[in-house]
């Protein structure tokens, strides 16, 4: 079986379709949506993440490091991660645990071992493995002998996609996959480059093509961006020409600006989750336009 870069797994994820589920999270993704949950999954190599409030100075790091990448100085850690190699030797040395590489391979035949053992948990929740990311289309071979593997021993599987891969790719998952989790983020085109710096052209087009099969429309709810009454009238007016029937809102989530930090990045967007009355109305605008709507 194939092997793939993941930078994390989820044993007991319950966002990620039905019941008890393994999540599994793939590294690299086309898009680089500027609130984008999981920074750290965009590069499609490993990284070193950097949790600056358990560092102790203790300069450890920058003594195993021969590249430099570690200075400790005025009571202060920085990082030159453009010398980086990601060879781990700081990791190790780093007691305190403010160092981690996100990204590491793993075979398709390890995750659907696993797999196998938690399917009496399965069984009894309605659950099973989701591949997600990152986006699972970027690791395609990967994802496709992982899911093939689940589903020979029974197990329910799930995608989750950008929608923004060539068809060929995302198809050669399809067979395999009970359920698809589908993102669509910006209806506008423009908006859509703006904010994750690629057109929602292949979007659309994918999406449409996946009418008759069991798929569920995700919408991250951006304060100001993708949440507004505009935006959400024009997804759900799409999905009914598409054919598609199910949206499962998601509410903004504020603790993303930590992962930025660990990465040495600015978290550009900033807001509180939407309230139950806000919320509320997007569930009556999804079933004004007939869809099946829900809070995930």
């Amino acid at each position: 079986m194939s092997d793939g870069l993941i930078f994390d797994i989820d044993t007991f994820a319950i966002h990620d379709g039905p019941g008890i589920r393994l999540a599994v999270y793939l590294k690299g993704c086309q898009l680089a949506c500027k609130w984008c949950h999981s920074p750290e999954s965009i590069r499609p190599e490993p990284e070193l993440i950097f949790i600056r409030d358990r560092c102790r100075l203790c300069g450890a790091c920058a003594g195993a490091c021969a590249q430099g990448v570690h200075s400790i100085a005025d009571g202060k850690h920085a990082l030159a991660r453009d010398k980086c190699l990601v060879c781990g030797r700081c990791v190790e040395a780093c007691a305190a645990g403010a160092l981690a590489i996100k990204g590491y391979r793993v075979s398709a035949t390890e995750i659907v071992e696993r797999a196998a053992r938690m399917k009496p948990f399965f069984d009894h929740s309605g659950g099973g493995v989701t591949m997600t990311g990152g986006e699972v289309t970027r690791q395609v071979e990967f994802a496709e002998a992982t899911l093939r593997g689940c589903r020979d021993r029974g197990i329910h599987t799930a995608i989750e996609t950008n929608g923004a891969s060539p068809w060929e790719r995302l198809q050669r998952l399809l067979p395999h996959s009970d359920l698809v989790l589908y993102d669509l983020k910006l209806i506008d085109d423009a908006q859509h480059r703006r904010w994750t710096g690629a057109s929602n052209r292949l979007v659309l087009e994918n999406a449409a093509r996946l009418k008759g099969r069991n798929v569920q429309v995700r919408v991250p709810l951006i304060p100001g961006i993708t949440d507004t009454d505009e935006n959400l009238r024009g997804i759900f007016s799409f999905m009914r020409s598409a054919g598609l029937s199910s949206v499962g809102l998601l509410p903004f989530n504020p603790s993303t600006a930590a992962k930025y930090e660990w990465l040495c990045l600015p978290c550009e967007i900033e807001g509180e989750p939407q309230g139950p009355q806000r919320l509320q109305q997007m569930l009556d605008l999804a079933s004004e336009a007939g869809l099946e709507a829900a809070v995930d």
